[in-house]
């Protein structure tokens, strides 16, 4: 679960511009937040307001890289960094990021610093008995010479596994990363903890639709819980879809076939006969499965594409309203789900990106950040610019004079 993170200088974020998850329910509003123990919740779920091009897709994009960076080691030395471009007015300096999280009921504060070539500097912090301990720190020396690394004395390292870190962390991938490519004691049970909850509970996949159809099904059909998931909610969809299975039409070619009923006839659709709208909301449900089943993070661009609002708004409340450890961040359009009570009554869950005109970076407000009276609507209140990340757009009328001579302002 993020509790924080703040990027600088990435894509079109120019200044530090910080998101907190940190939640402002009230005691009796359980289902919105993740009670991480201490009195310390963090929101279930982040959605991210804008006009195109204002930036929401790069504060998700800053999100997966972080955590990217510390699972994915190089193997070459010369190797850039797996970043986007820095801000294209900032060019030569470095981008910062900042994230905390938990993980395994532990808060972890990670920094870190880096340009194309190099990471500048990193420092993971970490709570094993909710007091800040440090868990390593590193820092460039010089191109040719080995990182400075530092390990915090609570992880209970030997020299040689230190060593070992010592010896195959590059300029240009994360210390922890480290633990990709090689094989530790025992005693370096706290980084292969943090680096496996990463790992398997951080879906920084954020479109939808990347896994063919076929291969999808196939996964579910042979785990009956996740099968009657998904009948479950495509039923509750209203799609009249009671069953489906995959159908070979040639070696290594694959259709999936779904039984309808319509009153008490059924019929039968492939899935090129099926609306874009229905496999668009198939290509969620796996995500929604893992979301309210296990624990995970799940960032997504663009999630109400395809989508009617009032589905996307029965797909929020699925989530909201049944799971336990999960963690749901995504852009959206759908200004229809700011008339739901969902975000209405709990503001503290959207936030809204602008780009500022004088700068070209964005920035990021959190919907009770505002001072919008309670009985004011959040959704006419969007509208009508009291929140700004609407576009601001220009005359419809084209002049015969601007074909000829026409200058951008």
């Amino acid at each position: 679960m993020i509790r924080e993170f703040w990027v600088e200088n990435f894509l079109s974020i120019k200044e530090k511009q910080t998101i907190s998850f940190e939640s402002r329910a009230k005691a009796n509003e359980h289902y919105f937040a993740v009670d991480m123990g201490w009195s310390n919740r963090v929101n279930k779920l982040g959605i991210f307001y804008g006009a195109n091009a204002a930036g929401k897709s790069n504060m998700l994009m800053a999100i997966q890289t972080v955590f990217q960076l510390l699972t994915h080691a190089q193997t070459a030395r010369t190797a850039l960094v797996p970043s986007r471009p820095p801000f294209a007015l900032d060019r030569g300096k470095p981008t910062s990021m900042f994230v905390s999280f938990y993980a395994n009921q532990i808060r972890y504060d990670y920094k870190v610093v880096y340009d194309a070539h190099c990471i500048v500097s990193e420092r993971l912090d970490w709570y094993p008995n909710k007091s800040k301990k440090l868990f390593y720190e590193r820092k460039f020396t010089s191109e040719d010479l080995q990182a400075d690394i530092k390990f915090g004395g609570s992880l209970g390292l030997t020299q040689k596994t230190e060593d070992v870190f010592l010896q195959n962390t590059l300029n240009n991938h994360t210390v922890l990363s480290v633990f990709e490519k090689n094989a530790l004691g025992p005693d370096a049970k706290p980084i292969a903890d943090l680096y496996r909850w990463i790992s398997e509970h951080v879906v920084t996949s954020i479109q939808l639709g990347e896994i063919p159809l076929a291969d999808q099904i196939r996964q579910v059909i042979v785990d009956n819980r996740q099968k009657n998931f998904y009948l479950m909610m495509l039923g509750q969809a209203d799609f009249n879809i009671t069953d489906f299975y995959l159908q070979t039409l040639s070696p290594g070619e694959e259709k999936v076939v779904f039984v309808c009923k319509a009153g008490e006839k059924h019929f039968e659709l492939t899935e090129d006969e099926q609306s874009v709208g229905t496999l668009k909301y198939i290509s969620f449900l796996p995500l929604l499965y893992q979301l309210v089943m296990g624990e995970k993070i799940v960032i997504v661009d663009e999630i109400d594409e395809n989508l009617h609002d009032e589905l996307l708004a029965y797909v929020m409340q699925v989530y909201i309203l049944n799971s336990k450890h999960s963690q749901l961040l995504f852009t959206s359009q759908e200004t229809a789900l700011l008339m739901d009570e969902l975000l209405n009554e709990h503001r503290y869950l959207a936030f809204f990106v602008e780009k500022d005109k004088a700068s070209a970076s964005s920035e990021y407000t959190r919907g009770d950040e505002f001072g919008l009276h309670k009985n004011l609507s959040l959704y006419n209140s969007y509208c009508n610019g009291r929140m700004g990340a609407l576009p601001e757009l220009g005359s419809p009328i084209v002049y015969e004079d601007w074909l000829e001579n026409y200058e951008a302002k």
